[in-house]
């Protein structure tokens, strides 16, 4: 069986088409973050990203543990209890708010269209921190943020999201990543989900700690609860995505995890990232034998590095010359 995974796609919709268009895979793995901008004008974006700041550095200053939504749902509803430009920044915001998830739902609907059109075989689909909750989407049918599915005696388990707040997204309709420390404790929904399932292939947009989770000049940033999991279960497959900077492949026991870094091309705090990188994965039964790097670049695609992953040790065998990133940064250590 042959697995085609896509993460951090970013709005990247020609080149989702493309994928569509040239690959053969028997199932498709569209993880978040899916979109990345919540409106199609610059100007709106800045606007939309100011206000949401200004509320959650008012909430902060008040010591008020409520989100924006909520902060301004009260404001507009009971206007003399707070101060005229509070209840005219409240008004702006719902306004932008409306705005900005009635954009990214359009967006959404145009990936549904472009799957119904091109795709020879199963799509299912993950949301990221920069995505809404795909039950509120078009794409609702695919969704497996907390759900599972079963194809070809094999079991895939989803959990979407970040611990972390995205500018520019609207909060109240994201997926919330359920994970906190409090009293010395470390809750996990993540963890308590997957040790139910226990999936063949575990499918993550936040990465567990330690695997693929390093970001430049801050440090490693996964879930301790799917750590903790996966510690103590062995998969034959983890993907997942988030962090672009920690590309690569290991295999730990009998599990491959693989981040092939993001599809959709971003400016970010560490430069412009180009992106178009996926991943074919190759399972003889529920093991993964073999994955390949690849990038699309323009309207054509090309396999970078693949790794034969039916030993214990991952095995190189090729990289193409034209391949930007090494297979000694590529193929971790086991």
């Amino acid at each position: 069986m042959k697995i085609i995974y896509l993460t951090d796609i970013h709005d990247g919709l020609h080149g989702l088409k493309r994928i569509l268009q040239t690959t053969a895979a028997d199932l498709y793995l569209f993880s978040g973050d899916i979109i990345y901008k919540a409106f199609f004008s610059f100007d709106r974006i800045i606007d939309f990203c100011g206000v949401q700041e200004e509320l959650y550095y008012l909430l902060t200053e008040r010591k008020d543990d409520s989100t924006p939504f909520d902060f301004t749902t009260h404001a507009i509803r009971f206007p003399e209890k707070y101060s005229t430009a509070i209840v005219e920044k409240s008004h702006k915001y719902r306004d932008l708010y409306k705005l900005a998830a009635k954009t990214m739902k359009e967006k959404y609907e145009i990936i549904e269209k472009l799957i119904l059109k091109y795709a020879k075989s199963p799509v299912y689909c993950l949301p990221g921190n920069y995505d809404l909750d795909l039950q509120y989407t078009e794409l609702y049918q695919r969704e497996v943020h907390r759900k599972s599915f079963d194809f070809q005696n094999i079991k895939v388990s989803g959990y979407g999201g970040a611990p972390i707040w995205t500018s520019g997204i609207p909060e109240k309709l994201t997926v919330v990543f359920h994970e906190y420390t409090k009293n010395g404790k470390n809750y996990s929904e993540p963890e308590d989900f997957f040790r139910e399932e226990l999936p063949d292939i575990c499918w993550i947009h936040n990465p567990a700690y330690g695997y693929f989770d390093t970001i430049p000049g801050v440090g490693k940033c996964g879930s301790q609860g799917i750590r903790r999991y996966l510690d103590d279960e062995s998969p034959s497959l983890v993907v997942s995505g988030h962090v672009h900077e920690d590309q690569g492949i290991k295999k730990t026991r009998n599990t491959v995890f693989i981040n092939p870094s993001n599809f959709g091309a971003v400016d970010s705090l560490h430069g412009f990232q180009e992106g178009g990188y996926f991943a074919e994965i190759i399972l003889d039964g529920k093991d993964v034998v073999q994955s390949n790097l690849c990038q699309l670049k323009g309207d054509e695609w090309h396999t970078l590095i693949e790794v034969d992953c039916s030993e214990k040790q991952l095995k190189l065998i090729s990289q193409n010359p034209i391949s930007t990133v090494s297979s000694e940064d590529y193929i971790r250590g086991n």
